[in-house]
């Protein structure tokens, strides 16, 4: 009798994980979604920053050091705002 029971539960378990995959799944996508988009938030605010402290300390006399702030920002910049884009374009290409 307990192993008839055992078998129960454990069919009634595997119905259920089958039955609530597709919820896991889509909140695990909205998540993913979630967490690029903050990533990428971050990323295009930095780009901007660096941006800004480059020309500020190309502007003070720190030339050296600016141009490679600059640098860095631009790169991070066309990463960050330009990758999305790319991959969009990509997206509508092989679709």
């Amino acid at each position: 009798m307990k192993r008839i029971f055992k078998i129960y539960n454990f069919c009634f378990l595997l119905v259920i994980l089958i039955l609530a995959n597709p919820a896991f799944a889509n909140r695990l996508e909205e998540a993913a979604m979630r967490g690029q988009s903050i990533v990428i938030s971050i990323g295009q605010v930095t780009a901007v920053i660096g941006i800004v402290l480059g020309g500020i300390a190309l502007s003070i006399g720190m030339a050296n050091v600016g141009k490679m702030i600059l640098m860095s920002g631009i790169i991070g910049a066309a990463a960050t705002f330009g990758g999305p884009a790319l991959i969009e374009v990509f997206k509508e290409i092989f679709r």
